[in-house]
């Protein structure tokens, strides 16, 4: 709990003579979230209740958000620090890497995980493609690496050289995948490297290393879900990424695994269990069910984004007869501060 990590969160700042604020996002399937948007002014009251500081560090765990998100949050850490770490207790996927890039140092556990920061492109012009219940259609996100593997497969495995063949297989890409769909992921690709050079150059002045990190991080890791262990991260981005240090591993992971618990990091959000439990317990739907999904927290104060859910049944035809479906009614969701 958080009076508990308070103790820990100090000791951490000792050790480090910094200030620290924590940043989780959910990554439990069916109540997952991800870096956004709205964290930005959540997270620049946190900051200002410390003010400026000599050394500012944030532990982050997340899978992944929004780029343009997480590159603001990298910026306005610099507003209030000139030094900024960042603590990778497990993963820091995507975007989580996009922020990362903006340290001057990131300490990584021994289970910490960086990951390729190639985007996907979600647009109403994206592809519609059959969902994993029969008659469900949804948009898959287009990958912008999967497009650059389309063209190295045909150029480099397949040795396509004739213009007129290229053409016809790129036209059969298109019947696919939208024409402006596909400018997107060109563009998104600019806008990704741009990103990571910004927060990068902002403590790094060696320019070729710098692009030699843009490069593999968006173009040379093959998938999207490549982690990135410690120890290859400190190949790649050599002295930002920290020496080990077996206390400060012990604090930053027991500190992690407070959050884990209460977050419940890892343990897929089950509504039909909760409403059997809710039956045993002779508790008749519905069932009220609040979700933590996101928490910035500090010794000041700490930030929950929640849902506050009704779980109901519902009676539907099935293969063998009626069968009962749980349903979700979100009655209330958003930020909420406690200290």
């Amino acid at each position: 709990m958080w009076q508990d990590r308070k103790r820990l969160i100090a000791e951490i700042e000792g050790k480090r003579s910094s200030r620290l604020i924590c940043y989780l996002t959910s990554d439990r399937q069916n109540a997952a979230a991800i870096i956004a948007k709205d964290a930005l002014p959540i997270f620049f009251n946190q900051l200002r209740l410390h003010g400026k500081v000599e050394r500012l560090d944030v532990l982050v765990f997340t899978t992944g958000g929004d780029t343009l998100a997480a590159f603001g949050l990298g910026r306005l850490t610099r507003e209030f620090s000139k030094w900024v770490g960042v603590l990778v207790p497990d993963r820091c996927l995507s975007a989580g890497t996009l922020f990362a890039l903006n340290a001057n140092e990131i300490f990584m556990t021994g289970a910490g995980t960086l990951s390729p920061i190639d985007p996907s492109i979600t647009t109403p012009l994206n592809p519609i493609a059959e969902g994993p219940i029969p008659g469900q259609r949804q948009q898959p996100p287009v990958s912008v690496e999967s497009v650059a593997g389309f063209k190295s497969l045909l150029q480099e495995d397949w040795s396509v050289k004739s213009e007129e063949m290229t053409v016809q297989i790129f036209k059969i890409l298109a019947e696919r995948v939208h024409p402006l769909a596909l400018g997107d992921v060109y563009r998104s690709r600019q806008q990704i490297e741009r990103l990571a050079h910004e927060l990068l150059i902002t403590h790094r002045s060696d320019e070729k290393e710098v692009q030699a990190v843009i490069r593999t991080l968006t173009r040379e890791l093959g998938s999207h879900d490549y982690p990135i262990s410690r120890t290859e991260a400190r190949k790649l981005m050599g002295s930002q990424i920290a020496e080990d240090d077996p206390d400060l591993e012990g604090l930053v992971w027991d500190l992690y695994e407070d959050f884990r618990k209460e977050l419940e990091l890892g343990v897929p959000f089950n509504p039909g269990a909760l409403l059997s439990q809710a039956r045993a317990s002779q508790q008749p739907p519905p069932v009220r069910a609040t979700l933590q999904l996101a928490v910035i927290e500090s010794k000041a104060a700490r930030d929950v984004y929640q849902h506050e859910i009704l779980l109901s049944e519902a009676t539907v035809p099935g293969p063998a007869g009626p069968m009962k479906l749980a349903q979700q009614e979100i009655v209330r969701t958003g930020w909420v501060r406690s200290g």
